[in-house]
């Protein structure tokens, strides 16, 4: 199990459970396995009856408590919602309040068949919880679950409408620590058939869309829940949700890894309180942070703060918003967001202008297009060419100030301003695109720039933003590309 060593440090389930000896203490669940010549015990991980039988099996013998899983059910793996409600509650110790266990109340939006979440923090923390449902099969059969462990005094469920996801009849007159949700996944045509009832895995617009309507309703309540969380299904849900939170006015915003297996969840959580839960972290976020993109030039002359000075004029000019960090002559750092991409897409305008070059001059356009098809197909041309001392002396002198003691006690930029206007380096898309499109915030990441030994060093980490990673990638490779600062 790869992801393992990444669960919360008090999952009980960081050692794999012991299959044989589960085989011969439940005979229910001998009947999913088989033993090879070595003796060792497999399951068929993809029989959902064998999952089911597992989650029941895990239920009875580590928590004692007796959960029947109807079949064709959502099937709740334990690891991953042990972690979920381990991440819950570092969250309600980090509010620093000192009210014991028997004292927490949270809700679960969902709750299913087995009342999984309810059961398990009631039994496992001893919370009280309170399970809504909207499917009359599944809270009917999550109520026998409640009966069947004589949990009505840490439990009690209640039978919602489908829109309803957070609203003042669930909370009532109480105040209440937490909501979590385990939401539908998949859109309604999403292609295959997810396993479990259709309204347990598939909603309009998938999870994003449910996730953002969660959001809208939790400011109706937001004096009556301190602390709100989801569970998400894919990485990419996280960057737009974490968007539209912001938008809403939350005082503070957290995010977490749920590692477990070869599976990996998310989890966003959110406050109206005046509660810090931002540096809530998960086991795999704090010990793999994310690889900077680097990019490394010759240092024969001037300094970090004269390169950086230069890139805060460029990044201006891409409407990338620079929050300076610290500023000093060999290191500077500063936080970059921008809700554009003007740096995408120049690699056509450059082959566009070598054409318009082309016929200004005269040259037949078969033959500009043979100039042009050189390196087309291929990075590592690009790459070849920033390798060249030449090249590299060339971008060294463009970023760098003629005089570069002027720039040292100085907050101005040396780069002699722009005659053209900033926005010549947007593209026909971005000049199209209706400003409302740009609210989304595309990228954000850290940016620090070094003296290491002989050379200078640029790192970008990736923070968030709708462009990935790779919007990283395609802002570096602009700067590279880019060879004529001054003329901007």
């Amino acid at each position: 199990m790869a992801l393992n060593k990444f669960m919360h440090p008090d999952n009980i389930y960081k050692q794999p459970p012991d299959f044989k000896n589960l085989a011969i203490k439940y005979p229910n669940f001998r009947k999913h396995v088989t033993q090879d010549v070595a003796g060792k015990i497999h399951l068929d991980f993809k029989n959902p009856n064998s999952l089911r039988v597992l989650s029941e099996t895990l239920l009875l013998h580590d928590f004692q408590l007796s959960v029947e899983i109807a079949e064709g059910s959502l099937i709740p793996t334990i690891p991953s919602r042990l972690n979920y409600l381990l991440w819950i509650k570092d969250l309600i110790q980090k509010c620093g309040d000192s009210k014991s266990s028997q004292e927490v109340l949270g809700i679960d939006i969902g709750t299913g068949v087995a009342a999984v979440y309810c059961l398990l923090a009631a039994r496992h923390l001893s919370w009280t919880m309170l399970g809504t449902e909207v499917d009359p099969h599944n809270f009917q059969h999550a109520m026998n679950n409640v009966a069947r462990n004589q949990m009505q005094g840490k439990v009690s469920l209640l039978k919602v409408e489908e829109s309803e996801i957070l609203s003042s009849r669930i909370t009532a007159d109480k105040i209440w620590d937490f909501s979590m949700c385990n939401p539908p996944f998949f859109t309604r045509d999403s292609p295959g058939d997810p396993p479990g009832k259709e309204c347990e895995v598939k909603t309009k617009g998938g999870e994003i869309r449910f996730v953002q309507a969660m959001a809208d309703q939790s400011l109706a309540i937001r004096d009556k829940v301190r602390i709100f969380t989801t569970m998400l299904g894919h990485k990419s849900s996280l960057p737009p949700v974490k968007q539209y939170l912001h938008k809403l006015g939350v005082k503070s915003l957290a995010t977490t890894e749920f590692c477990q297996g070869r599976v990996m969840r998310w989890g966003v959580a959110w406050t109206f309180f005046q509660l810090d839960i931002s540096d809530v972290r998960g086991t795999k976020f704090k010990k793999s942070k994310e690889k900077p993109f680097t990019w490394m030039i010759p240092s024969k002359s001037g300094t970090s703060l004269n390169i950086f000075q230069n890139l805060k004029l460029l990044f201006s000019q891409l409407k990338v918003e620079v929050a300076v960090k610290k500023e000093t002559k060999h290191f500077c750092s500063a936080r970059l967001t921008s809700k554009y991409t003007l740096w995408r897409n120049q690699r056509k305008k450059k082959r566009e202008q070598m054409r318009s070059n082309a016929k200004e001059v005269g040259l037949p356009e078969d033959k500009s297009k043979d100039s042009l098809r050189v390196g087309k197909f291929t990075e590592q041309s690009e790459l070849i060419e920033y390798t060249d001392s030449g090249a590299e002396r060339v971008l060294l002198e463009e970023l760098l100030c003629r005089d570069s003691s002027s720039c040292l006690n100085s907050t101005e930029l040396c780069v002699p301003a722009s005659d053209g206007p900033a926005t010549d380096v947007q593209t026909s898309e971005d000049l199209q695109k209706p400003e409302a499109d740009a609210e989304d915030l595309q990228l954000e990441c850290n940016f620090s720039i070094r003296l290491v030994g002989s050379v200078i060093q640029m790192d970008f980490v990736y923070l968030g933003g709708l462009t990935g990673r790779d919007g990283i990638h395609q802002l570096l490779q602009y700067l590279k590309n880019n060879s004529t600062l001054k003329q901007l």
